[in-house]
């Protein structure tokens, strides 16, 4: 296969996961705090959104025009019209499909506020990798 192909094929992948009116998160379910996160909204919202395990081994970051490693290090979200949301972006856009969250967009907007929810995602970013994993083996197992 061609570099031509292969390209052509992954824009068409990136278009046929944006043909939904559900916004897609992508997210690690082997992570047991994402995983409580994500899995709130599908029970408040599942209309809205189609939640994508990262940790599945099925899952390649490639069909979404993204790399593992970025997908591994933050929080993605692809919205209907195939626009990546990612990290604190990627909250605003979930909370701004959820009318009881709406108010969340709206206050992380607010000046100030965005760069404060920025420093705090990324200091969660830094430590989730020591953050309890859901199918982590006990110790001496």
């Amino acid at each position: 296969m061609n570099v031509g192909s292969v390209l052509a094929e992954q824009a068409l992948s990136r278009y046929s996961h944006a043909m939904s009116d559900k916004s897609k998160i992508l997210y690690d379910g082997n992570c047991v705090v994402c995983d409580i996160e994500i899995s709130h909204y599908k029970r408040i919202a599942p209309m809205d959104f189609e939640m994508v395990d990262i940790s599945n081994p099925s899952f390649k970051a490639v069909d979404y025009g993204l790399t593992t490693d970025a997908v591994n290090r933050h929080m993605h979200v692809m919205s209907p019209d195939g626009k990546i949301h990612v990290g604190v972006d990627a909250f605003a856009h979930i909370w701004s499909r959820i009318p009881r969250y709406s108010f969340a967009k709206k206050i992380v907007d607010l000046p100030g506020v965005r760069s404060m929810a920025e420093v705090g995602y990324e200091v969660f970013v830094r430590l989730r990798p020591y953050l309890p994993k859901k199918n982590a083996s006990p110790l001496g197992a």
